[in-house]
């Protein structure tokens, strides 16, 4: 029983159901911003809800702590590296948990290792395997707000493990799966998710709400507002998904979860791939690569293979790993940095020769294109990519 004279809590709230709350880096960003997050979380307590909040960095803090780090030679993705990195999440769940004691409602600051949210052992880039809600469950029933460390996890051989790109939406959500929580909220600096990139295409349509299966794709695709990982675990676990703004109004909010009617969701942009093609003389030697890029956890796409030749498309932050493994086979290697653009919601195939003879006519060079039923990609130059954007938005969204 965790008892403590320090706090008043409202031990006759009649709680329902347990919401998992997500706050990012700007979100918390100074002590001010933090108060209006205790709002938020005090808001959804008197509504009668149990509230479990994950929480970021402060802005700029992670970025910080990770070029402190990578002065030294070959630190990312071992133990000491992640250590270093993850400390950001420790401050600012300390200060969330002290803005909500200056509103008397008792909070705990916790590390993802004490929850435990356990994880495999590929540092800097981990994902969890299982998170034990027992713990989680009884400091809920004592009255407390449990604010969880975003990003972190523990390894099986006890050390802290950190999950990469996204890793506290990651975290969110798998929480909010082991807690069989009725919602999952991802508060941020933006208002949800559009179209295209309000930032590049002007006439971007607000979503306010998309199929699971398609906020994926456009989070793999490029959309920054959503991490994949975290749409993929709360699709599997069937829990809604909101993406809202921390400083905005709650009717821009964009849900994700299963609607009744697919359509075209939105464009979703990448700006730095990097397109390979490889000759591999045997079906065997592609195979090969692929396997040991899976097994570095190196994400690809727009795969082409045949007997002699391997073509797919990389990310540019993974381009020495994969020039590595490349370099290992002694194979002859093309390689041309673009920029990836995809449509992407219930595609239809008409749409693949449009899409060609709007680039064709507007002069814009088609480096590769690939299409399935969720997207559509063109790979183009990287100059082009703002008009490749807005050119693929006029066509599906008819302006």
């Amino acid at each position: 029983m965790v008892k403590s004279s320090q706090y008043q809590f409202n031990h006759t709230l009649a709680f329902m159901s347990i919401i998992v709350q997500k706050y990012g880096g700007t979100s918390v960003g100074s002590v001010e911003r933090m108060r209006h997050v205790a709002d938020l979380i005090i808001a959804e307590r008197n509504a009668g809800h149990q509230v479990v909040v994950v929480a970021s960095a402060m802005a700029g803090a992670t970025n910080q702590l990770v070029k402190s780090a990578q002065q030294f030679n070959n630190a990312v993705g071992t133990p000491a590296y992640d250590f270093v990195v993850s400390t950001g999440e420790n401050v600012s769940c300390g200060m969330l948990a002290l803005a909500l004691a200056e509103k008397d409602v008792h909070a705990m600051p916790m590390a993802g290792w004490q929850v435990p949210i356990r994880t495999n052992e590929l540092h800097s880039k981990a994902r969890i395997i299982d998170i034990d809600p027992t713990y989680l469950h009884q400091v809920l029933q004592n009255g407390i707000v449990p604010i969880i460390t975003g990003f972190q996890g523990m390894g099986s051989d006890q050390r802290l493990t950190t999950l990469g790109r996204g890793g506290s939406d990651t975290s969110a959500v798998a929480i909010a799966a082991a807690l069989r929580a009725i919602r999952c909220d991802i508060y941020t600096d933006i208002d949800g998710m559009y179209t295209a990139d309000p930032r590049v295409v002007a006439k971007a349509q607000f979503i306010s709400e998309v199929p699971y299966t398609v906020a994926y794709h456009m989070a793999e695709l490029g959309a920054k507002v959503i991490h994949p990982r975290a749409v993929e675990c709360c699709m599997q676990a069937n829990i809604p998904l909101r993406i809202l703004s921390s400083f905005g109004s709650d009717k821009f909010t964009t849900l994700i979860n299963q609607p009744a009617e697919p359509r075209i969701s939105g464009i979703a942009h990448t700006h730095n791939n990097v397109l390979y093609k490889v000759q591999t003389h045997d079906p065997e030697t592609g195979g090969d690569i692929l396997d040991r890029l899976n097994g570095l956890d190196i994400p690809f796409d727009m795969m082409l293979r045949n007997d002699t030749s391997l073509q797919f498309c990389g990310e540019s932050a993974d381009d020495e790993v994969i020039k590595d493994v490349l370099a290992s086979y002694k194979l002859v290697v093309s390689r041309e940095v673009c920029a990836k653009i995809s449509a992407v919601g219930a595609v239809s195939t008409q749409y693949f020769e449009q899409i060609l003879q709007q680039f064709k006519a507007q002069n814009i060079h088609v480096v590769c294109c690939w299409s399935d039923d969720v997207r559509v990609s063109v790979l183009v130059s990287m100059d082009q990519m703002e008009q490749a954007v807005n050119i693929l938005h006029a066509i599906f969204f008819n302006f």
